[in-house]
């Protein structure tokens, strides 16, 4: 699974998330796919033959430490709707789909 959880850009490029001392940190909204692996069930009688499938999950990035990784799936001034909370320790991959640092294509309509 991930040992560093820098993002990777679209392009494939890392993206490295440490910043230096003493400089403000830049807000900068991504919008993201994660690859991990999450649990699953298996109703009924079956043979024990556990799976490894990877989910792809796509949110916008709030955070992502050594416990969590944070997407939710709405933003408004002060708020976050529709919060997932997957395990860092699940998570293979964190792809950066797209940078949203100013106005978005739909913020001239009324």
């Amino acid at each position: 699974m991930v040992a560093n959880l820098s993002c990777i850009d679209s392009d494939g490029v890392g993206v490295d998330s440490a910043r230096a001392s003493g400089k403000k940190k830049e807000e900068v909204t991504k919008l993201v796919e994660v690859t991990w692996l999450d649990s699953y069930t298996d109703g009924g009688w079956a043979e024990h033959a556990p799976e490894t499938i990877m989910s792809k999950t796509y949110g916008i990035l709030i955070e992502s430490n050594d416990e969590w990784v944070s997407l939710a799936m709405t933003k408004e001034e002060g708020y976050w709707g529709n919060l997932w909370y997957i395990p860092a320790r699940n998570v293979e991959k964190i792809r950066v789909i797209e940078k949203i640092d100013g106005p978005t294509p739909f913020s001239e309509y009324p």
